[in-house]
């Protein structure tokens, strides 16, 4: 059975990253901008567009980190993109409240998907474990 594509872009500005603190279960934990791919678009449009909608900022990629396979509900595929803003303003979702953070004081239990975040942020370079 095939992988479902998802994407997530972080973008950093000031040392902290633009996280979602999430209104969907598990509702209040920090989530990266991101989610599905829609038919007919590309891992890179999806990514723009789903920061677009969750952040209200226009963002362009500067670089993909990388990809992660896990498994939540279904087996997926989650490709990492590092973005820059370009334009728009930070504004919430129907998704929830984008809220810049500072990622040395991200532990696992703070976020929605651990059992793939923690390694996303680790490949970062920023991930502090929770003791």
């Amino acid at each position: 059975m095939p992988r479902i594509p998802i994407v997530d872009m972080i973008l950093e500005k000031e040392g902290k990253i633009l996280m979602l603190k999430r209104n969907d279960e598990p509702k209040g934990k920090l989530d990266l901008l991101g989610g599905f791919v829609d038919e007919g678009e590309t891992i890179e449009e999806a990514a723009v567009r789903e920061a677009k909608e969750e952040s209200g900022f226009d963002v362009k990629i500067i670089k993909k980190l990388g990809q992660f396979d896990y498994f939540d509900r279904e087996e997926k595929t989650m490709h990492i993109f590092i973005g820059e803003i370009v334009g728009g303003e930070l504004k919430a979702s129907k998704e929830g409240a984008p809220v810049w953070t500072d990622p040395s004081t991200i532990t696992a239990d703070d976020l929605a998907f651990p059992q793939v975040h923690v390694e996303v942020i680790k490949q970062y370079g920023i991930f502090r474990h929770s003791k």
